[in-house]
């Protein structure tokens, strides 16, 4: 029965995954350099040099977007409204400034 329930464990594990594997590849490379070209101006207006804006913006945005694939099915996040992806990213970028979210 032990090594039954070893077998299953790893397929079990996999199983509870798939949410993030929805997402394609090109949809999370536009949606963070999308973010990232949005975040980093406004690092460099806080005096960061902007080779550590970009790269500290594309860490931070990369922190929500996980967020966003652990909770939300690809299906279901593109039917959120702007108000509804507004406020998820608030609650994610609150989380990973407390580091809640580890990068």
């Amino acid at each position: 029965m032990k090594t039954l329930l070893a077998l299953l464990l790893p397929v079990t594990v996999y199983a509870s995954e798939p949410t993030e594997l929805n997402y394609k590849t090109a949809y999370l490379w536009q949606w963070v350099t999308a973010c990232a070209q949005v975040m980093a101006p406004e690092f460099e207006r806080q005096g960061m040099p902007r080779h550590f804006a970009m790269n500290w913006a594309v860490t931070g945005c990369s922190c929500v977007i996980d967020g966003f694939r652990k909770d939300y099915p690809f299906e279901s996040i593109i039917t959120l409204t702007s108000e509804e992806r507004r406020a998820a990213g608030a609650f994610y970028a609150n989380q990973c400034g407390k580091g809640e979210i580890t990068l």
